[in-house]
């Protein structure tokens, strides 16, 4: 079927329109039609997918009153087709009348100035006047009627003359071009419509817009799925008959937007917004949008869940657990059923022994285990900055605030595990908001006034003496016993003596790639010199020494004097030594000679590379050139 069909009121037209259809090269289907068949026949047309048609006179306006939805173009009546019609009514009679609609008669003046004569006219503004503009035509004595089809046949029984008033070639044509601009126009708004309907059908939240007077002329399918409301059958109805507390109508009345409103709808809690719809500082409708508070926080749940791909996850497990000593195993046996249920967690030890490796243990063995684990050092963050972290802020609630705000670590970790190391280096006020939290299990915003639920397991670690500082007040004590609901006290590596080779060999194992050494592991009297010593920074600093006589070994065995170079003077006050190098310091009788010939030999293992010796000496560069020039 063709985009366009021509309905012709008369044969004349129908001549004309063919002609037209020839010249510009267009294929569109003419049909002759009467006043009474125009509806019948135009919705046929409509059926059979075309999308606009193209007439003239009342027949074009009989269809364009009718329920037809698809466009009509009116054949227009050109100043040359009236000229032409008024120069054959003159060879009729001297009084000539017409009576048509404004966009006709505007042409009239400028020909009867042209002619020196005067033309009666009536304007028809609708179809039903068409009779009584006639008969007022008549009644003024003209002698000839021009005019379309429907008008001259009402003076067909009457002495007064006839003249058709017709459309020319150009007129059709005009038409043609016009009906083409307007069907490109109509395909662009009705893909921008589609396009605005499928954004709507998709969105989560409910919409509903309304006019001026309230009246609902957009509403998405979500407004079903939240409320229970049949939305494809309320457009047209006043939005006070679909919602109780719409509040619609005072927003258009005030000009007011209303944001974050927590309401219920149809025994449904739903935060909705309202905004009205502006155009010129006239408001002419407005739109509420609205979400259903509980599938806001499933949704804030799944949020949550995929920070865990941002790293907040667990690194630890038991399998990277190095340890058979009976203190140790006791601590490790501790984890394992704390790990099943939610109370906090005390965990305490010198530094280095590993709490933060055992935070991630009982997170990854707890029903917790998909949530996120949010590590907190509350010795590293500045304490003006560490409430933000912790707890997050608004918009503006301080100079330098980040835009749309922050997100608290508590909140990060909701449905998760939040450890907070070195606890003990919070200050007094920071306590009592952290007191707050673990007692309500509620957050607030910095700036806020709203309180944020979180359902947050809380671990805690500090290699401080708490009771000690609950004692000298410098520690709230019911903070300390709100946290020390469970307790583990991980022991020091000095206490767990049989568990160093185990240690160093894992150390070994775990470094290989990145040191790529081919060492497989340390003879005798290294190991014995490993376990001799006190480690102060227990598992920690041992790993920092497995490394550094990896480093400076010269075999794939590390032996005793390696072991000696890379402990530096920490490894001095070792008893029973005998490497051959302490059997020199104490002949010489000089610890300062000794220091140099220890940064000498560390230099010549690194071939000489500066920057890599103060590394693995632990000083800066500058201190080791002083050192290696002071003789």
């Amino acid at each position: 079927m063709s985009e366009f069909a021509i309905l012709a009121p008369i044969e004349e037209l129908m001549k004309v329109a063919e002609e037209a259809c020839r010249k510009t090269g267009e294929t569109i289907p003419v049909l002759k039609v009467n006043f009474d068949e125009a509806v019948s026949m135009a919705k046929k047309f409509e059926k059979d997918g075309t999308e606009v048609i193209i007439s003239r006179g009342t027949v074009g306006l009989r269809i364009i009153e009718s329920e037809v939805s698809i466009p009509v173009v009116q054949i227009p009546i050109t100043g040359y087709d009236l000229l032409r019609t008024i120069m054959e009514a003159r060879k009729h009679g001297e009084k000539i009348g017409i009576a048509d609609t404004l966009d006709v008669l505007q042409g009239i003046e400028s020909i009867e100035s042209a002619l020196g004569c005067t033309i009666e006219k009536y304007r028809i503004e609708s179809l039903s006047e068409v009779e009584i503009g006639v008969q007022t035509l008549l009644d003024r004595k003209i002698d000839v009627l021009i005019g379309k089809g429907i008008y001259v046949n009402k003076v067909k029984d009457t002495n007064v003359k006839t003249v058709i008033l017709s459309s020319g070639v150009e007129s059709v044509i005009q038409a043609i071009k016009e009906a083409k601009s307007l069907l490109e126009v109509r395909r662009s708004e009705l893909a921008r419509t589609k396009q605005l309907q499928a954004i709507l059908d998709f969105i989560a939240d409910g919409v509903i817009a309304v006019d001026e007077h309230g009246i609902i002329t957009v509403c998405n399918p979500s407004v079903h799925s939240i409320l229970n409301i049949p939305y494809d059958r309320v457009v047209g109805k006043s939005i006070d008959d679909i919602l109780v507390n719409s509040g619609m109508k005072k927003v258009i009345s005030s000009g007011k937007e209303e944001l974050n409103r927590i309401e219920e709808e149809n025994g449904v809690k739903i935060i909705i917004n309202r905004i009205p719809i502006r155009h010129e500082d006239k408001v002419f409708g407005a739109v509420c949008t609205f979400q259903e508070i509980q599938k806001l926080q499933q949704q804030e749940q799944e949020i949550r869940k995929k920070l865990l791909h941002r790293g907040h996850v667990t690194k630890y497990r038991l399998d990277n657990i190095v340890g058979e000593s009976k203190t140790f195993q006791t601590a490790i046996d501790k984890v394992k059923k704390y790990s099943q249920v939610d109370s906090t967690v005390l965990l305490t030890g010198e530094t280095g022994v590993g709490k933060e490796v055992f935070a991630h243990l009982i997170h990854s063995y707890s029903k917790r285990s998909e949530g996120p684990f949010v590590a907190v050092n509350c010795a590293a963050i500045p304490g003006n900055l560490l409430e933000s972290e912790l707890f997050g802020y608004v918009e503006g609630a301080f100079t330098g605030a980040r835009k749309g705000g922050k997100t608290g670590l508590f909140e990060l970790a909701h449905q998760g595990t939040i450890f907070l190391d070195e606890i003990g280096e919070l200050a007094e006020p920071l306590q009592a908001q952290l007191l707050r939290v673990l007692q309500e299990g509620e957050v607030m915003r910095l700036g806020d006034e709203r309180v944020i639920p979180i359902n947050t397991r809380v671990i805690a670690a500090s290699n401080r003496d708490f009771e000690k500082m609950v004692e000298e007040e410098g520690f709230r004590a019911d903070l300390y016993y709100r946290l020390n609901i469970l307790d583990i006290m991980i022991p020091a590596l000095r206490e767990r003596i049989d568990d160093i080779p185990l240690l160093a060999n894992y150390f070994i194992g775990e470094l290989k790639q990145n040191i790529q050494r081919d060492i497989v592991g340390f003879d005798a009297e290294a190991m014995g010199i490993l376990q001799s010593y006190h480690w102060p920074g227990n598992i920690r600093q041992l790993r920092n020494i497995v490394e550094r006589t990896m480093i400076l070994s010269l075999d794939k065995v590390i032996n005793g004097d390696t072991v000696m170079i890379a402990g530096g003077k920490d490894f001095l006050t070792i008893k029973n030594e005998h490497s051959h190098r302490d059997s020199n310091v104490h002949d010489q009788g000089s610890l300062q000679d000794y220091k140099r010939e220890y940064i000498l030999d560390v230099l010549e293992q690194v071939n000489g590379n500066k920057t890599e010796a103060a590394k693995i000496l632990g000083i800066g560069r500058t201190t080791l050139w002083r050192k290696i020039n002071n003789k």
